[in-house]
């Protein structure tokens, strides 16, 4: 069994268009906690960045023009009219604008299913009359249809919010004949599906936004195009809804930086590709280590990240144990007997294996 000493000493070379130190830093905390992309964006969004900051004109208000032009590139990616999509500072932004337009203006009700991301769930509860949360299933964190339609009709609920796959459990939250169930029967609730981590799930319901009125849907360059930093993301939706929001945005709203970088990161689908095809071995060698410790469950994922039952060692005395180990790791009020563990790099994963093997073996 490796030791959390050993595994500093040890080489891990990637592929060079994803490279990183070979060795830890054992200055800085290993962030299982942020579910980002451990290898960044592509290279070639790094040179076009630069090639921006060498020779752009930073006193110019040409964002508008910039978005507009992202706007087509991202119609041309998905096969619709740009139209269709709005460009903002990270989906989490996108969310906002919907929530003032749909909640906060109109003092409505939202739905939201239990777990899920709790920076929305405070948003909504700051933004709607009321929030009614909905229990997932109690085995496999599956959505049941029939609780969201019950209770978006006895509650009138104008906004249905999902991640998908759902953050903090990772799992593709329903099928599309349950996701047609619920737009169908709830026609005049707006159902917004955050897609932040839809990259590694390779599965979308952006096209179908052309045939539904109460459906829109939030993109990011954070996750699986590494772009955390830059603060990008979009919206897609019908068309009525999309020019609403149009007319509410603030002008000159992305950054130009932000919107060369995507730009450039969408047309190299080659390295998404592959950086993802990386991180999904990353994710299978990682939940098979974590359900080697017999006091640990983690669940399927089609995410980065795995949600974790501790189920043999006390949540506190692990949570105290890795931070001892400048691990963070993503706990939750709500859910004091789980852990949101992010994939990293396989040496990351591999120091966080030997980790929760000196944790749980000190009990």
């Amino acid at each position: 069994m490796a030791s959390v000493g050993g595994l500093y000493k040890g080489q891990f070379l990637m592929n060079d268009e994803m490279s990183h130190p070979a060795t830890l830093d054992v200055a800085e905390w290993l962030r299982f906690d942020a579910a980002t992309n451990p290898y960044g964006p592509s290279p070639k969004v790094r040179e076009a960045m630069a090639a921006f900051a060498r020779t752009g004109d930073f006193s110019r208000y040409d964002d508008e023009e910039r978005a507009e032009s992202l706007r087509g590139d991202l119609a041309a990616h998905w096969g619709l009219s740009p139209d269709h999509f709005i460009v903002y500072n990270g989906s989490g932004e996108a969310v906002v604008w919907l929530f003032l337009a749909r909640l906060l203006l109109e003092q409505q009700r939202l739905l939201i299913p239990s777990p899920s991301y709790e920076r929305f769930v405070a948003l909504g509860q700051r933004c709607a009359a009321e929030v009614i949360t909905v229990p997932l299933h109690e085995e496999n964190f599956a959505l049941v249809p029939e609780r969201f339609i019950e209770a978006g009709r006895q509650s009138e609920a104008r906004v249905l919010l999902l991640s998908s796959p759902n953050n903090p459990t990772g799992n593709l939250l329903c099928g599309d004949a349950e996701m047609a169930r619920l737009l169908d029967e709830l026609p005049d609730c707006l159902c917004i599906v955050d897609e932040a981590y839809a990259d590694y799930a390779g599965h979308s319901y952006v096209s179908w936004v052309q045939e539904r009125e109460n459906l829109v849907v939030l993109r990011t360059f954070s996750k699986a195009y590494g772009m955390a930093g830059l603060r990008i993301g979009y919206a897609i939706g019908p068309k009525p809804v999309i020019a609403a929001l149009d007319q509410m945005q603030v002008p000159w709203a992305v950054n130009a930086l932000s919107l060369v970088a995507a730009q450039v990161a969408l047309a190299d689908q080659g390295y998404l590709q592959k950086v993802v095809a990386q991180i999904r071995s990353d994710c299978q060698a990682l939940y098979e280590g974590l359900n080697e410790r017999p006091w640990l469950r983690a669940y399927p994922s089609a995410a980065n990240f795995f949600w974790v039952r501790c189920e043999g060692v006390g949540p506190e005395r692990l949570r105290t144990g890795l931070d001892q180990r400048r691990i963070r790791a993503r706990w939750r009020q709500d859910a004091p007997g789980f852990v949101r563990l992010t994939s990293l790099r396989p040496q990351d994963n591999e120091y966080l294996l030997a980790a929760l093997d000196e944790v749980g073996q000190s009990g």
